[in-house]
């Protein structure tokens, strides 16, 4: 593959991103409008389809089923419809997702930050729109015995009378579109999880031809899940069933049927007052809502885990990445990988084409006559960016008041920090609070200022300490003092009581959120940000020896070398010296050497590890030609040594001295 030549007009990286996007969320419909035929053939009226041996008969209900599966009928129609529910629920992931998942330092700090949010509402609406199109559809399909009208005609000398049963059914569906809606807000349906990829163990391993597929194919990780969905679709319908009939019956009933009723008398001639006419049979409307209940929670979870399985598929388009298809691929690259929303997927693209499509890698190395830098120096950058923006949060989690640096070298003045809020202006030193006496001029005035300093000087403090008023407001404030504190132990051993129990872990904390809130960052993680670029840069570094024609690329390795030490050597101490909270129960339980063990931080660590081992079993020979020191060569091969657990640092060191 040909580098770009000088001047070629760059695309954004989204110009290329959203066709991919369209084309995976057209697939992924497709298995969703099969879902919804099938549901649709199951609301058919199924009562008609008896066999018997009669020939007329035979062909009667031949033609019934042939009418139950075509799809120009009424099936049609109805697969329209619920296919419009499940549109619903695609619309909302497509204007809410996110990669990685969300970090708090606690459960109910999730609740408060993510609960009101006007994304929930939008969330609630669209599940509940999303249930009215599905029950609105089954209604429209039942037949007359099922009851499901809104009104009952009765005998002929009667009213028509409103019917409870369509309204009680309604109830129970908007009921579990809240729950299906709490669902996604706790388990976060919105993120999307892209992988995080780790550097080659040997430098060969990287000059394969490219993969025709990393991961499982879409409809093959739909048909595994779709077993546990279906259970689980039916423990929720459930629990709402019994849940909703106690809520409809003891809250909701009577002041839903008022206004259910008032605008009825605006459709149907009925009477002035009338009661709920109740809900019998009631155990065939119970079985109703079981069955419809399970297949529209089975209908939501299927689109979610659809949407999320399309959209975490590779950055590739026929088995090549996705800006291939630009005049200038590495152009639009660079833009994706400085951009905001499409910074974790363009990641994802390049640590792709460093990994195993070596044409195209190439033409990173070539293209140095760029205005802002030669395209390997730009890549660079920007991931030791993503690895600097680490090294800035670990060293402000271990000293909050750490001020970074300008460009210039001076240091930012701190803001200052405000506890409670200032309700007046502060004194001012350079004026006295209030105004000198002015000096005596008369005699009186002059025999008053004497007699005033006799006073002062004989009112000595201890005078006024030895008082009795003075002794009974000091035995008061030490009583005062002590009521506190006693207080204050009581409150204390009370909260460690709740916070003991099931409900009080909600607000327990963890050294495993708040490291990951630190490493991977807030208020989402970026683990596959700090991995693909690690994976990414390293992977230039150690086949530059190789494929750099031009011999440019060795300039960004001193760097390369500073920043994995220094990244790694914060990280070490930081995870050695993180406190471990009173409430983090499930930490204490553990042995002194698993409590600080996070598992995404053991990842980056990793990750880290392996990248700096290669890239200093590359070039360990080239260091000190390369501008760096005896002791900056000896703290990256300590830091490969130093901290962690396991084979990875030990393999790092081997792999760092083989050389």
């Amino acid at each position: 593959m040909a580098p770009a030549p000088p001047g070629t007009p760059v695309r954004p990286y989204r110009d290329y991103l959203t066709p991919a996007l369209h084309r995976r969320f057209s697939k992924a419909c497709r298995y969703t409008l099969l879902l919804c035929y099938a549901i649709a053939c199951w609301m058919g009226e199924w009562d008609n389809c008896k066999w018997s041996g009669q020939d007329w008969v035979v062909y009667a209900n031949f033609e019934s089923v042939l009418w139950l599966w075509f799809p120009l009928g009424l099936t049609g129609i109805r697969t329209l419809l619920i296919f419009l529910s499940a549109v619903t629920i695609y619309l909302l992931r497509v204007s809410q997702w996110h990669v990685g998942q969300r970090h708090t330092e606690t459960r109910v700090e999730t609740f408060r930050k993510y609960f009101f949010r006007m994304s929930t509402l939008v969330t609630l609406f669209a599940y509940g729109f999303s249930a009215m199109m599905f029950i609105e559809t089954y209604i429209w399909s039942r037949r007359p015995k099922d009851r499901l009208n809104f009104i009952e005609a009765g005998r002929m000398h009667e009213r028509f009378r409103l019917n409870e049963r369509p309204l009680y059914l309604r109830s129970l569906f908007y009921m579990l579109a809240v729950a299906q809606s709490g669902v996604h807000v706790w388990r976060d349906y919105d993120s999307i999880d892209v992988p995080a990829m780790k550097p080659k163990k040997e430098r060969g391993d990287a000059t394969g031809s490219a993969p025709a597929r990393r991961a499982p194919k879409p409809r093959h990780v739909l048909i595994k899940q779709f077993k546990g969905m279906a259970f689980q679709s039916s423990f929720l319908a459930a629990i709402v069933a019994i849940v909703g009939c106690l809520l409809y019956f003891t809250l909701a009933r009577h002041a839903i049927w008022g206004y259910y009723y008032s605008v009825g008398r605006y459709l149907w001639s009925l009477s002035k007052t009338s009661t709920p006419t109740g809900l019998a049979p009631f155990l065939p409307l119970c079985f109703m809502f079981l069955t419809e209940g399970t297949l529209i929670v089975v209908l939501w979870e299927f689109v979610n885990k659809t949407f999320d399985v399309y959209m975490a598929q590779e950055p590739l388009k026929n088995n090549q990445p996705i800006t291939n298809d630009s005049k200038d691929p590495n152009g639009s690259l660079l833009q994706g990988i400085k951009s905001k929303k499409d910074t974790a997927i363009a990641f994802w693209e390049l640590a792709l084409i460093t990994d195993a499509f070596p044409d195209r890698r190439k033409t990173i190395y070539m293209e140095i006559d760029r205005s802002k830098g030669a395209t390997s120096k730009q890549a660079t950058d920007r991931c030791l960016e993503e690895i600097k923006f680490l090294i800035h949060r670990i060293t402000t989690g271990l000293d909050p008041a750490y001020n970074p640096t300008v460009s210039n070298g001076k240091e930012q003045p701190s803001a200052p920090v405000n506890l409670v809020p200032r309700i007046s202006q502060p004194l001012k030193d350079d004026k006295a609070v209030t105004a000198a006496a002015p000096a005596p001029s008369t005699r009186l005035e002059h025999f008053e200022a004497a007699a005033t300093s006799l006073a002062k000087s004989h009112s000595a403090s201890g005078n006024a300490q030895q008082a009795y008023s003075r002794e009974a407001i000091k035995r008061g404030v030490t009583q005062a003092q002590e009521g506190a504190k006693e207080a204050k132990s009581l409150f204390t051993k009370y909260y460690n009581t709740f916070v003991s129990t099931p409900i009080g872990a909600l607000f327990r904390h963890s050294i495993a959120r708040t490291a990951k809130i630190v490493v991977l960052g807030a208020p989402y993680s970026r683990i596959s940000l700090i991995c693909n670029a690690t994976t990414a840069v390293v992977n230039l570094a150690v086949l530059s020896l190789t494929e750099d024609t031009l011999g440019r690329y060795h300039e960004c390795i001193p760097e390369m070398i500073r920043v994995f030490t220094l990244a790694l050597t914060q990280l070490d101490k930081y995870m050695d010296t993180v406190p471990i909270h009173w409430s983090d129960k499930d930490a204490l339980a553990k042995d002194e050497a698993e409590r600080r063990r996070v598992t995404e931080v053991e990842e980056v660590r990793t990750c880290l590890r392996d990248g700096l081992a290669r890239v200093l079993g590359s070039f360990n020979e080239f260091l000190g030609g390369l501008g760096m020191t005896r002791l900056e060569i000896m703290d990256a091969k300590k830091a490969l040594s130093s901290g962690g657990s396991g084979g990875g640092a030990r393999r790092g060191q081997e792999m760092a001295e083989k050389r």
